[in-house]
């Protein structure tokens, strides 16, 4: 596996106000995996914006909406990296496709008009 010196960038940032959930996508051996930070932004006393992952009970349901929309987007990319994966492996180029000529199929209601006679 190879290893990159440029830091890991997030894919996607949700905001709700100062709390925010943050994206990010990791390679491993079995291919790329997910992970989330939640976070909630504020002003220190210096004026420096400062994260800490300390939410106050009025807080907790909007983070639980954060992780849950923070897991459909999750959710969301394993099933395009899913497709990928299988259109990759199922999918052989145009060249390599064997050329399978049809078969005429026999009707088998050919010359009938209705239900026979003898039964």
């Amino acid at each position: 596996m190879e290893r990159s010196n440029t830091p890991n960038q997030p894919l996607e940032t949700l905001r709700d106000g100062r709390l925010k959930a943050t994206l990010w996508e990791n390679q491993s051996d079995n291919g790329p995996y997910h992970t989330v930070t939640l976070a909630k932004v504020y002003e220190d006393k210096d004026g420096h914006l400062q994260e800490t992952s300390s939410f106050s009970a009025s807080e907790l349901l909007r983070v639980a909406e954060l992780a849950r929309e923070s897991h459909g987007l999750i959710r969301d990319l394993r099933r395009e990296h899913a497709l990928e994966r299988n259109s990759e492996r199922d999918t052989p180029e145009r060249s390599e496709r064997p050329h399978r000529p049809r078969k005429a199929s026999a009707d088998r209601f050919a010359g009938r008009e209705g239900p026979s006679p003898d039964r």
